[in-house]
């Protein structure tokens, strides 16, 4: 007997896929992309099946079965005759926790209800070393760093993009009617075209512009009504503001921005920055981390041109450049020493 087994991933999506059908909205997009889905595999129908089966266990969420006629036979004229196979689920998830996702998923549905939040937004991320180029359907342009990623809720008065991890370079298409806004952990922009940088470290960003303008404001003054919060600061072209950093002063810095924004080409410009800097930055591209061993090394000024390649280049190029050795600790680490 061929077994096939029903993963995580696919009970996530059977899951998400259960609770949107069961919207009172349903668009034509909507139904057209279930039945894509559906169609699939012989897992993804399997797996929907089993979540529809469960949605009795939660007697507080059920409701009348809504009439998904039209959107059934869609699904139906797609889906081919497939040789039967037996299909198993991972035992990892119990129908008690599969019951227990769909509540959430359905209490978030009616929270987007009261408070307008869309919680089905667009998503785009990247893995550790690799970039991507991202068009938004309101024509922006977002260029997505090394393990990043972004959220895009695009309304009919304003657009919103929430960084989660990473840096986003951004050249935002105008339109005065729909205000263009990051949010982040360390805060607020807001623009109408322009094109920016934002990355994020730990709980501040750090926001450069390249062209045009942009207010910020720190997380802890922010409110639910974007368009009217007052900023702390606007910022033009060549200028920097930290978000949510309570160790610099609450200002704009005067930046290269080319500089900044040299990760695009995959490279890394340093004019006066410490190798410390340095080595925070490449330890973003490999999924090995590299530390420096010697305190002394730290606070080196670094004037570079670095260009991000595979992993042994660019060790071999830190080696000949700044005359450290590197050694391979495991396979997890690698630890930077000077030449002696």
């Amino acid at each position: 007997m061929n077994e096939q087994i029903i993963d995580d991933k696919i009970l996530d999506e059977a899951t998400e896929w259960f609770v949107l059908m069961r919207a009172d909205d349903i668009s034509p997009e909507r139904a057209a992309g279930f039945a894509d889905w559906i169609s699939q595999s012989d897992l993804h129908q399997a797996a929907y099946g089993e979540i529809g089966g469960l949605w009795d266990e939660i007697p507080a969420m059920a409701s009348p079965a809504r009439d998904n006629a039209s959107v059934t036979s869609l699904a139906d004229h797609k889906i081919q005759k497939k040789s039967h196979k037996h299909i198993s689920r991972k035992q990892i998830w119990s129908p008690r926790m599969i019951a227990a996702s769909i509540a959430f998923l359905a209490i978030s549905i009616v929270s987007y209800g009261q408070w307008g939040h869309n919680i089905w937004m667009d998503s785009h991320s990247t893995e550790i070393g690799e970039l991507a180029d991202v068009i938004l359907d309101d024509g922006s342009h977002l260029v997505l760093n090394t393990n990043s990623e972004v959220r895009v809720d695009l309304q009919k008065d304003k657009r919103v993009v929430y960084l989660t991890r990473g840096e986003v370079f951004f050249e935002v298409a105008k339109d005065e009617d729909r205000p263009f806004f990051v949010e982040t952990t360390g805060g607020l922009v807001r623009v109408l075209g322009t094109k920016f940088n934002i990355r994020q470290k730990d709980f501040h960003s750090d926001v450069t512009v390249l062209e045009g303008s942009v207010g910020v404001m720190d997380h802890g003054r922010m409110t639910d009504n974007y368009a009217a919060m007052p900023f702390d600061a606007t910022l033009t072209s060549d200028q920097k503001f930290s978000l949510g950093n309570d160790a610099v002063d609450n200002e704009a810095v005067a930046v290269d921005s080319h500089a900044v924004l040299s990760w695009r080409d995959r490279k890394l410009i340093y004019n006066g920055e410490s190798f410390a800097d340095l080595v925070e930055d490449i330890n973003r591209y490999y999924d090995v981390e590299i530390r420096i061993g010697d305190p002394a090394l730290r606070d080196i000024e670094v004037v570079a041109i670095l260009k991000i390649e595979d992993r042994a280049t660019t060790l071999k190029a830190l080696e000949t450049t700044f005359n450290v050795n590197a050694r391979v600790i495991s396979k997890d680490l690698i630890t930077l020493y000077p030449n002696k």
